[in-house]
C-alpha cells in the first residue's frame, strides 16, 4: 500500500544556528522530490530574518511550505540539562514528536546536516513491515556504536539504529506510550548518553525497528546509489573539504551545490573561506581541537552536575 499523496510532510528539528544547513537541505529534497513537501520546524525557534530568507527559497522551489513550533525541551520537559556539548536539548524533541503533535499519524524525521541526492518519495513509501518505527543502522565504525552499548547495558548484538532519519507509526507509538518510556529512559542513564535521545530511543526498543537500507542513510557515502547524504559528527562539508582523518569528505560537491541555491550561500561561503584560508591541513587541525574540545566540555559538565546532584 502505497504512502504517497499530493503532500509528504518531513518534521526537522532545528534551532535557529543551524538554519542555514537546513535551508540546504530543503533545496536538496525540494529540487529531487516531484510532491509538494510540508516541512515542519521545531526547536528553540528560528529568527524572523532566517525565516524571511528560507521563505524566498519559494520563489526557486514552489513545491514546498514550512512551519515552525517553538519547543523548549530543558523547560517543558523534566530533562533538567544536556551534557554534551555538541548538541543542544532540542535533539530529544524526537523521541516526543508523535505526542507533540497527535494530529499525525505517520512521520519522516530528518536531520539537516544531511542533503537527498534523490526524490525523497521513495523513503516514505517504506513499509514499516509491523515495526512501530524504521531506520538504518548506525556504522560500526562510529564511537557512538559501541559506546551506546558499554554504557546502557546491551549485548553487543543488539541492533542500533542512526536516528538522523526516521519513519514512525506516530498512533503506535503514542498507544504505547514510547515517549514517556523514553523520558523514564533518559533519567536513569543520563551521564552516560553518548549520541543523547538516539541512544535513549534505541535502549527502548533493543533493536525492535525495520532496518532500512543504509543508502537513505548514508552515513560515510560509501554506498551505491545513495538516496540521502548524513554528514553526521566531524564531516561537514560548511567547515572544510576533509574530516577529522584528514579525508575527503564524499558528496563535499553536492553539498555546496545546493548551498549555492539558498539566500545563505555568500554568508556560508565567507565562512568556509575564513576556516580554510591557512590551508586545509590547519582547519583538519581547528577541526580536531574542536572535537577534543566538545569531549572536555561533555567531561566537565558531567562532574559538575554530579557534583552538584550529590550535594
Amino acid at each position: 500500500m502505497t504512502k504517497t499523496s499530493d503532500i509528504i510532510p518531513i518534521f526537522l528539528i532545528c534551532d535557529d544556528n543551524y538554519a542555514p544547513y537546513m535551508a540546504t537541505m530543503i533545496a536538496s529534497v525540494c529540487l529531487n522530490t516531484k510532491y509538494f513537501i510540508e516541512f515542519h520546524v521545531v526547536g528553540k525557534g528560528i529568527s524572523d530574518k532566517n525565516k524571511a530568507l528560507i521563505e524566498e527559497m519559494k520563489k526557486t522551489f514552489p513545491n514546498f511550505n514550512i512551519d515552525y513550533k517553538v519547543i523548549d525541551i530543558s523547560k517543558d520537559f523534566d530533562i533538567s540539562y544536556l551534557s554534551l556539548a555538541r548538541m543542544t536539548s532540542s535533539t530529544f524533541i524526537r523521541m516526543l514528536l508523535p505526542d507533540l503533535f497527535p494530529e499525525i499519524d505517520r512521520a519522516l524525521i530528518m536531520d539537516v546536516d544531511m542533503i537527498a541526492l534523490q526524490d525523497i518519495a521513495s523513503l516514505w513509501n517504506e513499509s514499516l513491515e509491523g515495526h512501530i518505527w524504521a531506520a538504518a543502522l548506525d556504522k560500526p565504525v562510529e564511537a557512538a556504536y559501541y559506546t551506546f552499548k558499554k554504557n546502557m547495558d546491551v549485548t553487543v548484538e543488539c541492533k542500533y539504529a542512526n536516528c538522523g532519519v526516521m519513519i514512525l507509526d506516530c498512533q503506535r507509538w503514542r498507544d504505547e506510550k514510547i515517549s514517556q518510556k523514553c523520558l523514564d529512559i533518559e533519567k536513569v542513564y543520563r551521564d552516560k548518553l553518548n549520541c543523547a535521545d538516539q541512544d535513549v530511543i534505541n535502549k527502548v526498543f533493543l533493536g525492535d525497528f525495520k532496518e532500512l537500507n543504509s543508502r537513505y542513510n548514508s552515513l560515510l557515502g560509501n554506498e551505491d546509489n545513495i538516496a540521502n547524504r548524513h554528514f553526521c559528527y566531524l564531516r561537514k562539508p560548511w567547515f572544510s573539504k576533509y574530516n577529522v582523518e584528514g579525508e575527503l569528505i564524499k558528496n563535499f560537491d553536492d553539498w555546496w551545490k545546493y548551498a549555492k541555491m539558498t539566500p545563505f550561500y555568500d554568508d556560508l561561503k565567507a565562512k568556509y573561506e575564513e576556516n580554510n584560508a591557512h590551508g586545509a591541513e590547519n582547519a583538519v587541525r581547528t577541526l580536531k581541537k574542536y572535537g577534543t574540545m566538545q569531549l572536555f566540555s561533555e567531561l566537565r559538565n558531567n562532574v559538575r552536575k554530579n557534583r552538584k546532584t550529590n550535594g
